[in-house]
C-alpha cells in the first residue's frame, strides 16, 4: 500500500510517494522504533532525507540520547483549546498591514543583530508554551529597552492556573499573566521542570511585563512584518524526526491537523530550501540540540505560523523611516523627530556617531542647521521618556547631505549674471563665502578664484562649456 502526498503552491513542488510502513517508522515512532538505539533511530531517519533528497541533517543530540521516544513526544505540551481560534481572532489588530512582498528583505534575523536572548532548557516538562510567551518577552524587552533579562519560566509554571503544567497549555494562558501580574527574574524562582513547586511570584517585583498581544495572521508577508517589530511566538507540527535535527532547512510535508509545540520565529531567509525560503527559529531544548539551540524551517511546512502573536510592551518607539530626507549645501536643514509610546516628552539625544557638520539636534529632537558638507552620514538617535524609571529607545538613521552644481555661487539653481556677481564680490569685496564649495567652483579646480569668473562669463556669454561636475 502507498500513501501519495501532493504538495500544491508556488513553493510546494514536491510529490513524494511514501510507504506506509516508512509513515510509520519515521514520524509516529511506533512500538517498534521505540525499541530501537538513539542510534538507529537517526539512521532511520537519514535514510528518510536521502530518499526524499531533503536538504537538512539528522544526528544524535541531547534530545536524542537523554529521551526516549515516548519523553521526547512530552517536551511537545502546547495544547490548544478548543476555542482557540476564537480566542486568538479576537486579538487581531485593526490597523496591522503587511508590508509587500517586494518591500520586504530577502533576510532578516534579530538573532544576527545581538536581540535575541540565549536558548533555554524546558528539560523533561512539556512547557514549550512557557518559554515561547517568555522567549518572546525577553526579546521585546531587549530590542525596544536594551535589557537583558533572564525571566522566570517556573514562575509561570507553577502561577499559571489556566494551563496544566508539564502536561501543556498554551501561550496565551502566559500572556494573560504578563500582562495581570509581571513576569519575574529566573533567580527569584529557578526553573526546576517541575509544576509541584510553590508559586512564590508575590514576594519578588515583577523585571517586565506586557500591555496586550497582537494576532498574526499565518502568511509570510504578515508573519515577517511582524517579526521585523519583533520576535514571535507561534505554534506547529513536530513529527517524530524532527527531534534528531541538527542543521539545514528542515521541512516535513506529512499531512498532520497536531499543532503540539511552541517556538518563537527570530528571522527568515528566502534563499533558504534551494529558494524556497525558511524561517529562523529560536527552540527550547537547550543550546547543544540542533544549530546552537535554533532551526531552520522551510515556509507554509508543518503547519507552521499557527496561532502566531506579537507582543507589546509600554516602550519607547522612534517613529519615520531610516533614511531621512536628504538635504543640500545651499539650504537650511529641518527635520523633526517623533515618538511614542512610554510617558512624553521624551529627551533626545545622538548616541552613535555625529551628525553632518552644520547640523545640531536639540533635546526636542529638531534637527537643524546649514549643512557645511556634501556626506553620507549614519548616526544613531536616542529617545528617553518622563517616566519613573524612565524607558528609552535608540535608532539609527542615514542621511544624505548633496552638495550644489559647480557654479551655481549663489544656490538659486540657476547660472546667471549673480553668480558672477557672487564670486567676485566674495573675492574682492569681502562678500560672502558661496554656501558650498562646488557652487564658487566652475571650473574643476577644487578652488574659487578669477579663473571661475572667465568660465561662467565664457559658458553664458561666449557659448563656452558648461559648469564642470566633480
Amino acid at each position: 500500500m502507498t500513501v501519495n502526498i501532493n504538495f500544491l503552491g508556488a513553493k510546494m513542488k514536491h510529490r513524494f510517494v511514501l510507504s506506509a510502513l516508512t509513515l510509520t517508522m519515521i514520524f509516529s515512532f511506533n512500538f517498534a522504533l521505540a525499541a530501537m538505539t538513539p542510534e538507529e533511530e537517526v539512521a532511520v531517519v537519514k535514510k528518510s532525507i536521502s530518499d526524499q533528497d531533503l536538504h537538512w541533517e539528522a544526528g544524535l543530540n541531547p534530545v536524542m540520547t537523554n529521551y526516549t521516544p515516548e519523553e521526547r513526544q512530552k517536551l511537545c505540551g502546547l495544547k490548544l483549546p478548543p476555542n482557540w481560534q476564537e480566542i486568538w481572532e479576537a486579538h487581531l489588530p485593526k490597523n496591522f498591514v503587511p508590508k509587500a512582498a517586494a518591500d520586504l528583505p530577502a533576510q532578516f534575523s534579530w538573532e544576527d543583530s545581538g536581540k535575541v536572548t540565549s536558548v533555554k532548557d524546558q528539560g523533561g516538562c512539556g512547557s514549550c508554551w512557557i518559554f515561547c510567551a517568555t522567549g518572546a518577552l525577553e526579546g521585546m524587552y531587549k530590542i525596544y529597552r536594551q535589557m537583558d533579562l533572564d525571566l522566570s519560566e517556573q514562575q509561570m509554571l507553577s502561577c499559571v492556573s489556566q494551563g496544566w503544567g508539564c502536561d501543556g497549555g498554551w501561550m496565551d494562558d502566559v500572556y494573560q499573566h504578563q500582562r495581570s501580574f509581571g513576569q519575574i527574574l529566573e533567580g527569584n524562582m529557578p526553573y526546576q521542570a517541575n509544576d509541584e513547586v510553590p508559586c512564590t511570584e508575590s514576594l519578588y517585583q515583577p523585571a517586565a511585563s506586557i500591555i496586550g498581544w497582537s494576532a498574526i495572521p499565518n502568511n509570510e508577508t504578515s508573519l515577517k512584518t511582524a517579526v521585523m517589530k519583533g520576535p514571535v511566538g507561534v505554534a506547529f507540527t513536530v513529527f517524530g524526526d524532527f527531534f534528531a535535527y541538527m542543521h539545514g532547512c528542515y521541512s516535513n510535508y506529512t499531512y498532520s491537523q497536531d499543532i503540539n509545540h511552541a517556538v518563537v520565529i527570530v528571522g527568515w531567509d528566502d534563499n533558504m530550501c534551494e529558494g524556497r525560503g525558511a524561517w529562523r527559529v529560536k527552540n527550547s531544548w537547550g543550546p547543544y540540540w540542533g544549530d546552537h539551540g535554533f532551526f531552520w524551517i522551510e515556509y507554509g511546512t508543518c503547519n507552521f505560523g499557527t496561532a502566531a502573536a506579537l507582543l507589546d510592551i509600554n516602550a519607547v518607539k522612534i517613529a519615520g523611516n531610516r533614511d531621512l530626507p536628504d538635504g543640500d549645501m545651499c539650504h537650511d536643514y529641518n527635520y523633526q523627530m517623533t515618538a511614542s509610546g512610554g510617558t512624553p516628552p521624551y529627551q533626545w539625544s545622538i548616541l552613535v556617531s555625529q551628525l553632518p557638520t552644520g547640523l545640531t539636534m536639540n533635546s526636542d529632537g529638531l534637527i537643524q542647521g546649514r549643512p557645511q558638507e556634501a556626506k553620507f552620514t549614519a548616526f544613531a538617535v536616542k529617545a528617553v521618556d518622563a517616566s519613573v524609571p524612565p524607558l528609552s529607545f535608540f535608532r539609527y538613521f542615514q542621511m544624505r547631505i548633496n552638495d550644489t552644481r559647480n557654479g551655481d555661487a549663489n544656490c538659486d539653481n540657476a547660472y546667471n549674471i549673480l553668480d558672477i556677481n557672487y564670486i567676485i564680490k566674495y573675492l574682492y569685496k569681502n562678500g560672502a563665502e558661496p554656501p558650498s564649495i562646488q557652487g564658487g567652483d566652475a571650473d574643476c579646480s577644487y578652488d574659487c578664484n578669477i579663473l571661475d569668473v572667465s568660465y561662467l562669463i565664457d559658458f553664458l556669454y561666449r557659448d563656452g562649456p558648461t559648469p564642470c561636475e566633480y
